[in-house]
């Protein structure tokens, strides 16, 4: 990636710098320039403070932002955009990207020093290379050294990790936290979750797992014992939404393979997929496979497909999320279309990990974000300062309560005593979702932080949107989570550290090799040692060296 300075631009990139600008330039006001005058101090001025005006938005400024499917969600203008845009004295310039084109159009701009004011990427999760690159050819704006006048910003980014994505000491991205930072722990726990069909079990006289053996025991009882009571030999023991949420299962056996982490062993720090503890999970997904007690079209299913066998009684375990049972399209609601006149509730609960060989049992935990908010480097002191003050909003209790309750005075009132009452219609027993009236909030609440916590919390907000019993599902299992588990071990720092081998491990196709192995009939620890050989040639072992050196140096 070069550039546009740069004469030498390889084909590909010439190629989407083409297509891009010809379906672009219809709508040139639209597109990924910064409307900013170029600021010769671009990302060496990162102490620049906060305006010292006596009001910071006297200046009306535009400000491009990209985002994925923005244009559509910005279209109708809508009350909520008009009070961001009226407060900050700003008009955002939406810039569409997509999510299977996003990382192309950003190389693209960026080539053509074309990149919005705003830029929403993942290249800080996804691909540290280019992030560096980005740094190094200054297309980026360094925040501010100090952040005091932007509070709120300055916890969010005190978040776990965030050393490895400094250079030379600064931030150059705003990482779009999953969940606040004084809950990333706790929350991460509720993320990873196996529900079970509970009357199945109790008809088959089959209690809660205590080891693996018991849990495979249990699935295969639901292939061969007929637990549905319709003499056909059609259920299947666990189905999954992705292969992701059905690693959890194995956090017991293993548990960095639950969360793709490094661990630590014989001195030095390796990647899950190297370690010696892999060789007992292949045995027992194969075993699960073989046994018929895994969905045997786990490898073919795409994202969502096998949910349907949980939702229509043919299967009796499902790995998902727990708050996954919100929602229309819920768990929940599309158990119960396939079930009218059953409670969710009374057939179905959440089966809790097992111990570990010490005695421990695990819960999820997680690179604490994904993506990232980058500024132009061409954005000058004054319009990073407008722009880090609106993320600081975004990130306040006041732009909290608007995204969980929507326009005080029209859709809640709010009494002295801060005791809210929702007032917006309903559609039914639940209050219309607030962004059927505001299709700016699915971006503008996302823009600083995804808000993933919000979910799980209790209060009025998530009663009224997805009732009671709901709710206090999910609490009581946020509740059993903190008091009986233990997060998976985790070097958050390595998530985001860049070394010139660890980049290039990206290229590793891990989650189809394993799933190779697991339909294999050969042994499956012998070919997966087949498989680090071949990891082995695309610098597995200088990756592992360089991420050793670099733990050492926060003594680790």
């Amino acid at each position: 990636m070069k550039r546009a300075k740069l004469v030498a631009l390889n084909s590909v990139i010439v190629v989407l710098f083409l297509s891009v600008l010809a379906g672009c330039s219809g709508n040139k006001s639209n597109e990924g320039q910064s409307s900013s005058a170029p600021s010769s101090s671009s990302s060496s001025s990162a102490s620049a403070s906060a305006t010292t005006d006596e009001n910071p938005f006297t200046e009306h400024m535009d400000i491009s932002v990209s985002w994925w499917g923005i244009g559509v969600g910005f279209e109708p203008h809508d009350e909520v955009l008009q009070k961001i845009e009226k407060d900050f004295n700003v008009t955002l310039k939406p810039v569409d990207i997509g999510w299977d084109n996003y990382k192309e159009k950003s190389q693209v701009w960026a080539a053509a020093g074309q990149l919005p004011d705003i830029i929403t990427h993942s290249i800080t999760s996804d691909t540290p290379a280019i992030y560096n690159e980005w740094v190094d050819q200054q297309l980026i704006h360094a925040l501010p050294d100090d952040l005091s006048a932007y509070p709120n910003l300055k916890t969010a980014l005190s978040i776990d990790g965030i050393d490895g994505i400094k250079r030379d000491g600064k931030l150059y991205a705003i990482p779009r936290g999953t969940f606040p930072v004084e809950q990333v722990t706790s929350v991460w726990a509720v993320d990873g979750a196996v529900f079970v069909r509970k009357d199945w079990m109790e008809k088959l006289g089959i209690k809660d797992p205590q080891n693996f053996d018991e849990f495979k025991a249990m699935l295969k009882a639901f292939v061969e014992q007929d637990p549905d009571g319709n003499n056909k030999d059609d259920t299947t023991g666990i189905v999954m939404n992705t292969f992701g949420y059905f690693k959890n299962v194995f956090t017991p056996t293993f548990p960095e393979f639950g969360n793709k982490g490094w661990l630590k062993e014989d001195g030095k720090w390796i990647p899950f997929y190297a370690s010696s503890k892999m060789d007992e999970v292949l045995r027992q997904v194969r075993s699960l496979y073989t046994e018929k007690a895994l969905d045997p079209d786990f490898a073919v299913a795409k994202a969502g497909e096998a949910n349907q066998k949980f939702y229509q009684n043919k299967a009796g375990a499902f790995s998902f999320t727990t708050t996954s049972i919100y929602g229309a399209n819920g768990i929940k609601a599309e158990w119960e279309k396939n079930n009218p006149d059953l409670n969710f509730f009374d057939h179905v609960k959440i089966l809790h990990p097992w111990a570990d060989a010490n005695g421990i049992k695990y819960s999820n935990v997680n690179t604490p974000w994904w993506s990232e908010s980058m500024i132009n480097a061409e954005a000058d002191d004054r319009k990073l300062d407008r722009i880090l003050r609106i993320y600081d909003w975004l990130l306040s209790p006041a732009g909290k309560e608007l995204f969980d309750y929507g326009i005080e005075g029209k859709d809640y009132t709010k009494a002295a005593d801060g005791k809210i009452t929702i007032t917006r219609p309903k559609d039914g027993e639940q209050f219309i979702d607030l962004k059927k009236g505001y299709p700016s909030m699915d971006i503008i609440s996302q823009l600083a932080a995804w808000r993933n916590a919000a979910t799980i919390e209790d209060n009025e907000a998530n009663r009224a949107a997805f009732g009671d019993q709901s709710v206090q599902f999910v609490q009581d299992e946020l509740n059993w989570t903190k008091e009986n588990t233990k997060p998976i071990p985790t070097a958050f720092e390595i998530f985001t550290m860049s070394t010139p081998a660890k980049d290039k491990l990206s290229a590793i196709t891990y989650d189809d090799d394993f799933t190779r192995v697991i339909l294999s009939k050969e042994d499956p620890v012998k070919m997966w040692q087949s498989v680090l050989e071949g990891y082995k040639s695309k610098g597995l072992q200088e990756a592992i060296d360089e991420v050793t050196a670099e733990m050492a140096k926060f003594n680790k």
